[in-house]
């Protein structure tokens, strides 16, 4: 009777600690501002026409499974929590100092992963800023060490901020609170306006727009294309917001950004309707085979430059996070086999390196 009196008890503050840790994350993903709002009024309805949506989700435009493991198939947890010696660098990466200063027309700069900036047209533009940790928790997520760490503050005034979608890694929920009051203008997907509003960013300064739409700033057109992915920032939100790639072009440039993708027919379609480009930024790293639908392997990756008429590859989603199983070197190097097999030119600066197109650099620094 003991015994069972002793199992009784330990089992209630057992399931009370149980209780009390769901509530504990309930209100943490309640009231944390890093995973946004929900969309609502004229944002939620405009969402409702869009011909991607149904039953309350964003939908791709080819059949697409997020998971795309077999039975019995481990996930590789002890890859993360155990990582082997050669799967993140151990030594900083190197990086330059950015000189806004000096920053002019035609210039182009990589701040890691898919965060970058160019020029042109006298129009700053900065696409999916990350300048903190690629999750909504002190736990992971933690970017590379660099011999010089990018900072958002070292940047100059932006004019266009460019969003891909919601993911941590490509949203920074602390980057657009401190771009709220001096960016001029946040180019985003269907949904996304309620993240941004919650983080501080003025209504008018916030453009939501569906696969298709452009939108002009000066002369220069953005238009936001398709892409293979998904998107939501909480447990049981996934696809309520839009995704998608950029195309931006003026009379004297043309330019892709993938944002995330799995291999598509969408970059032959979007090649013939908007290329040739003078560069493609395309996602080429964090994949596994078990997310063969929502991410490329660099093989595809280089495929989808040569989809998109690009006349330069410029390889991005890698070299900053540890986001997946493999290691951080691979993709850069599977992507430079690749390409010089295909006879198509990889664009490869370190972090922080400024260039122009006519002479585009390719420096091999992961082999330091």
């Amino acid at each position: 009777m003991i015994v069972f009196r002793f199992l009784l008890k330990s089992f209630m503050w057992l399931l009370l600690l149980v209780v009390l840790l769901v509530a504990a994350s309930a209100t943490f993903m309640t009231l944390a501002p890093t995973f946004g709002a929900k969309p609502s009024g004229d944002s939620l309805a405009r969402m409702k026409l869009s011909r991607h949506y149904k039953d309350g989700k964003f939908f791709n435009n080819e059949a697409t499974r997020i998971s795309t493991s077999q039975p019995g198939e481990s996930m590789g947890l002890a890859d993360y929590i155990f990582p082997a010696k050669n799967k993140n660098p151990d030594f900083p990466l190197p990086s330059l100092q950015f000189d806004k200063n000096s920053f002019d027309n035609g210039d182009f700069v990589w701040f890691g992963h898919s965060t970058l900036m160019f020029r042109s047209r006298q129009t700053n533009i900065l696409i999916d800023p990350v300048f903190n940790r690629a999750s909504p928790i002190p736990i992971g997520g933690k970017s590379f060490e660099m011999q010089v760490k990018p900072k958002l503050d070292a940047l100059p005034a932006i004019d266009v901020v460019l969003i891909s979608h919601d993911h941590y890694d490509h949203l920074d929920h602390l980057a657009m609170g401190e771009l709220a009051s001096t960016t001029e203008l946040f180019l985003v997907p269907l949904g996304i306006q309620a993240h941004l509003l919650r983080w501080g960013v003025p209504v008018e300064k916030i453009i939501e727009l569906d696969w298709f739409e452009s939108h002009e700033v000066g002369e220069t057109t953005f238009t936001l294309t398709p892409s293979r992915h998904f998107s939501g920032r909480g447990i049981n939100n996934r696809f309520s917001t839009l995704w998608g790639s950029w195309v931006v072009k003026s009379n004297s440039l043309s330019v892709f950004l993938s944002g995330d993708s799995g291999y598509t027919d969408d970059f032959k379609l979007i090649g013939e309707q908007f290329g040739p480009f003078d560069i493609a930024f395309v996602e080429n790293g964090a994949y596994d085979k078990q997310w063969a639908q929502i991410h490329m392997m660099p093989e595809q990756s280089v495929q989808a430059a040569l989809d998109l008429n690009a006349k330069l590859f410029f390889p991005i989603h890698w070299g900053k996070f540890d986001l997946a199983k493999h290691r951080w070197v691979e993709p850069i190097e599977r992507a430079v086999a690749e390409a010089n097999k295909q006879n198509l030119m990889l664009v490869a600066p370190v972090v922080g390196q400024v260039f122009q197109l006519d002479s585009p650099p390719f420096e091999a620094w992961w082999e330091i």
